[in-house]
């Protein structure tokens, strides 16, 4: 009985060592581009899902929104909840924003991007605009007269807007048009987030506001709070009302819009394609196994007359499309990391969300490995078991 067990790896080594090295080598290379595709698609709708989520978080939202309570316009007191919300354990800092009636004029062309009235210095702790700036300099406490735009504004190809300021330039002037009277600004700095929504509007201080609205003074739209770790949103919500604040509370994800709709997509079609990648895989797989098998019918059939049993030989199969699986999946992991990732990390696809790079999800990655694996087992049993179910005659006779 001992020996029998012996016979599938005494089997398995007699092919390996039997197989054409060519042959062997482009099984290997069909089975590493099988698994690449089952984990690059997958990393790459993972890498679109994540920079979509970061732009939102990181040039818009931060993680939770503020907002004015039902049936209210503004927060008042914006800087003392500033200041309370920015004492909660998990909140790393807090920034209130204030969106100006405001419409821009540049010469003659008259447009209606979002005008918000900002403290820089808080601002650039919840977002990241200050350190995207493309031209001039992002605002500083006391600008009273100072402006900076996104790129989208200045009709940058791919703009959304078809009233845009084609051709600004830093030092030009842009007019604030507040109840029918133009209040004139100095362009500082053009901004680009590579995010269109973000991309798509303008900030002015909250000392210039004041001196255009004083009524608004100390008072926001809306607060933006950023935490130390995304997911804990409701958490922190409870400990920002547990702090007496009020408003209505809500987390990136419902800030997020239209763009929680393209995320959604991408997850379908990320579905979709994992189990088309899985059914190439098998396929892929299945065919390796049976062409390898009905080349070895005759010697099957011989084994099988001198007593091996059939099972021992199905066994010696499971275990062969095994290693070749096992080394499939090697190389093509090898690849992904040393070649893949490294290339789309020094250049990553140009979306108009942003960059996007080859999101490493570990458990993904060996849970699709596992995946492989096990559909090699089954396409190594199949082809054996029918095999091994035909007449021993007919195996050495080769029909």
């Amino acid at each position: 009985m001992k020996n029998e067990f012996k016979i599938p790896f005494f089997l398995l080594g007699r092919f390996m060592r039997g197989s054409n090295k060519w042959t062997l080598s482009l099984v290997i290379f069909l089975l590493a581009i099988a698994y690449i595709n089952l984990i690059f698609v997958n990393s790459l709708f993972q890498g679109v899902i994540s920079a979509s989520n970061q732009q939102v978080i990181n040039t818009s939202t931060g993680n939770i929104v503020i907002t004015p309570v039902e049936g209210q316009e503004f927060i008042s007191n914006a800087e003392a909840t500033v200041s309370r919300a920015e004492q909660a354990d998990e909140v790393n800092a807090a920034a209130a924003e204030t969106e100006v009636p405001a419409s821009l004029r540049y010469q003659v062309i008259d447009a209606n991007f979002p005008v918000i009235a900002i403290d820089p210095e808080q601002e650039s702790r919840v977002t990241n605009i200050s350190q995207k700036m493309i031209q001039g300099s992002y605002l500083k406490a006391g600008d009273t007269d100072q402006i900076i735009i996104g790129r989208q504004v200045t009709g940058a190809q791919g703009a959304q807007n078809l009233s845009t300021f084609e051709g600004i330039q830093v030092g030009d002037k842009i007019s604030l048009v507040v109840s029918g009277i133009p209040h004139e600004f100095t362009l500082k700095g053009i901004f680009y987030s590579k995010f269109l929504e973000a991309d798509n509007r303008t900030f002015v201080t909250r000392q210039a506001l004041d001196g255009l609205l004083p009524d608004l003074h100390d008072k926001a739209s809306n607060i933006i709070v950023r935490i130390a770790k995304t997911g804990t949103e409701q958490t922190v919500i409870g400990q920002l009302r547990d702090r007496g604040i009020t408003g209505t509370f809500n987390t990136w994800e419902a800030m997020a819009g239209q763009l929680t709709t393209v995320v959604d997509s991408f997850i379908t079609i990320n579905a979709l394609l994992t189990t088309v990648g899985f059914l190439i895989a098998a396929v892929t797989i299945f065919i390796i196994i049976y062409v390898d098998i009905s080349h070895r019918r005759q010697e099957i059939g011989i084994l099988r007359a001198i007593g091996i049993k059939g099972y021992l030989i199905r066994t010696t199969y499971v275990f062969q499309s095994l290693v070749y699986t096992v080394l499939g999946v090697a190389v093509g992991a090898a690849v992904f990391f040393a070649v893949l990732v490294p290339y789309f990390w020094v250049h990553p696809f140009v979306l108009p969300l942003g960059d996007v790079t080859l999101a490493i999800l570990v458990d993904d990655l060996i849970g699709r490995g596992f995946g492989v694996l096990l559909l090699g087992i089954a396409s190594g049993l199949i082809p054996s078991i029918i095999v091994t179910r035909a007449k021993i005659l007919d195996e050495i006779a080769g029909r």
